[in-house]
C-alpha cells in the first residue's frame, strides 16, 4: 500500500499538469493570432461575402490615418457579458486598443477556442467597444465598427444605405 499511494498521486499530478499545460498559450501568441485571424472566421456576414482579409489589415483600413496607434495584446477576454452566453468570452483573446488622434480609445477583441498543443485555438467571434455618435456601443459585427468609427473620425462620412459585400 505504501507504494500505491505515491503512484496514484504522481499520476494525478502528471495528468493535471498535462491538461493545464495544454490550455496555456502565451499572450503574445494570442495577440499574433488575433492579427492573423481572418474576417470570415469571426463574422458571419464576412463569411457569406468570402471576405478573408486578416483582422490586422482590415483594422488598418478602417482606422486609416485617423488613429495614432493600434496596440495588440493577448489574454483573457475583456469585452464580455456573462449574462449573455454568446458574449461570455473565453480565457483566450487577442485585443487591439485603437488610440484615435481625437476622442476616446476603442477596443477590438477576437475570441479563441481552447488552445491546442500550446497554440491558440480557432478564432470564432469578434467583439468591439467604441464611441459612436449616440455614445459608447458594444459591437458584434465588423461592419458596425467600420461605420461607427468613420462616423466619429472621418469628416463628411456617410454610411452606406445597406450592408452588402462590396
Amino acid at each position: 500500500m505504501t507504494h500505491f499511494v505515491p503512484t496514484v498521486i504522481f499520476s494525478v499530478l502528471v495528468f493535471c499538469g498535462g491538461t493545464y499545460a495544454a490550455e496555456r498559450v502565451s499572450n503574445a501568441a494570442l495577440a499574433l493570432a488575433a492579427r492573423e485571424a481572418r474576417l470570415d472566421q469571426i463574422d458571419d456576414f464576412r463569411k457569406q461575402c468570402g471576405d478573408s482579409r486578416r483582422v490586422d489589415d482590415w483594422l488598418k483600413d478602417v482606422v486609416g490615418d485617423t488613429a495614432k496607434s493600434i496596440a495588440w495584446s493577448g489574454g483573457r477576454c475583456r469585452l464580455v457579458n456573462k449574462l449573455n452566453p454568446i458574449d461570455a468570452g473565453t480565457d483566450w483573446c487577442g485585443q487591439a486598443t485603437i488610440t484615435p488622434k481625437r476622442g476616446k480609445q476603442a477596443t477590438v477583441e477576437v475570441f479563441f477556442e481552447k488552445p491546442v498543443k500550446g497554440k491558440p485555438g480557432a478564432p470564432f467571434a469578434f467583439r468591439a467597444i467604441a464611441d459612436t455618435k449616440d455614445g459608447p456601443d458594444y459591437m458584434r459585427e465588423t461592419f458596425a465598427l467600420e461605420v461607427d468609427w468613420k462616423e466619429m473620425h472621418v469628416p463628411g462620412y456617410r454610411p452606406p444605405d445597406n450592408q452588402d459585400c462590396d
